[in-house]
């Protein structure tokens, strides 16, 4: 590892901050100082709900929804709770 460079990305970091490529070269030194392997953000899955936000019911999950529609009610104001 080159610690010239790495010193010139962690200077960078706090003063101008760093470009995505930077930002991605100081995170494979610094997982490669720990011994760590190295994955940035846009590896990471999105997590599955998230990626469901958008999507439109299905007829079934309308259906369902329909016919358990108490579940989603809100309770009455003496059931509520202090």
């Amino acid at each position: 590892m080159d610690e010239g460079r790495f010193q010139e990305l962690m200077k960078k970091r706090t003063a101008d901050g760093l470009t995505d490529e930077e930002a991605n070269e100081l995170g494979r030194m610094m997982a490669e100082k720990e011994g760590e392997p190295y994955s940035n953000a846009a590896a990471v899955d999105e997590p599955e709900a998230e990626a469901d936000e958008d999507r439109p019911y299905s007829e079934a999950e309308v259906d369902d929804l329909k016919a358990h529609s108490e579940v989603r009610d809100e309770p009455e104001d003496s059931q509520k709770a202090s």
